[in-house]
């Protein structure tokens, strides 16, 4: 009988806001996988640790999901990955996968989730708290009210495209270079003409958080993990 693979969202790094099923589904879990081959690297195990200080104690199998711009090789580290699950499923054991934030938004395991379900394999998912989630409560603002919309754009690519959107926008994976994420929101105001107001933030639940609530605030360079929110300021009803 095979085992069972299970995606578990940790949250963005704060130790404190991983769910009552997260810590349960890491406690029974014979093997964790984390989404970094250096356990001593990997925000997700980090995290983990704190919370759930046994998790140590199993077994932990580090993934190399280091990106590449060729997509026939990202394709071969993800089935060369899940080979390895393949053979703890069919061990019978319960594999953990842990991600930061959660499993169904930009996580590097719906990758080996989809290889699994397609192999006939048990596959399932522990949410997490998502990085906009925990920025807004950090920050203290709603990411939508009434009838406003909500976008979450991976990264500044599409992002001036996006500004056109009616509603709230949120960067996520944005790079240490902020610069073109300000340009963007720069030009759109200029052009369009609409009061926006801006936030970041860096690392957000972990000791070195930074916020920033305004587009001056925000610096050229910040730290890894920024989540930018773009929000229509209320019209006088």
């Amino acid at each position: 009988m095979d085992g069972v693979l299970i995606g578990v969202g940790v949250g963005p790094g704060d130790p404190g806001s991983l769910t009552l099923k997260a810590i349960d589904a890491i406690k029974h879990a014979d093997v964790l996988y984390i989404p970094h081959k250096d356990a001593d690297k990997c925000r997700a195990f980090a995290t983990v640790k704190e919370a759930v200080p046994e998790a140590s104690e199993k077994e932990i199998v580090g993934c190399d999901f280091e990106m590449t711009p060729d997509p026939e090789e990202r394709k071969e580290r993800r089935n060369r990955i899940y080979l390895t699950v393949k053979e703890k499923l069919e061990a019978d054991k319960t594999v953990a996968f842990v991600t930061i934030g959660d499993p169904s938004i930009y996580s590097t395991f719906s990758y080996i989730a989809d290889l699994a379900a397609r192999d006939g394999k048990t596959v399932r998912v522990v949410s997490g708290i998502s990085s906009p989630a925990e920025c807004a409560a950090s920050l203290g603002i709603s990411l939508c009210e009434g009838q406003q919309s909500l976008h979450v754009i991976p990264g500044p690519e599409g992002l001036p495209d996006a500004l056109k959107l009616s509603g709230t926008k949120v960067v996520m994976k944005c790079p240490k270079d902020l610069t073109i994420v300000k340009e963007s929101i720069r030009d759109h105001i200029r052009v369009s003409g609409h009061d926006l107001s801006v936030y970041a933030v860096t690392e957000c639940g972990m000791p070195g958080e930074k916020q920033y609530r305004s587009l001056e605030e925000i610096p050229d360079k910040a730290g890894y993990l920024t989540t930018v929110i773009i929000k229509e300021n209320k019209q006088n009803e």
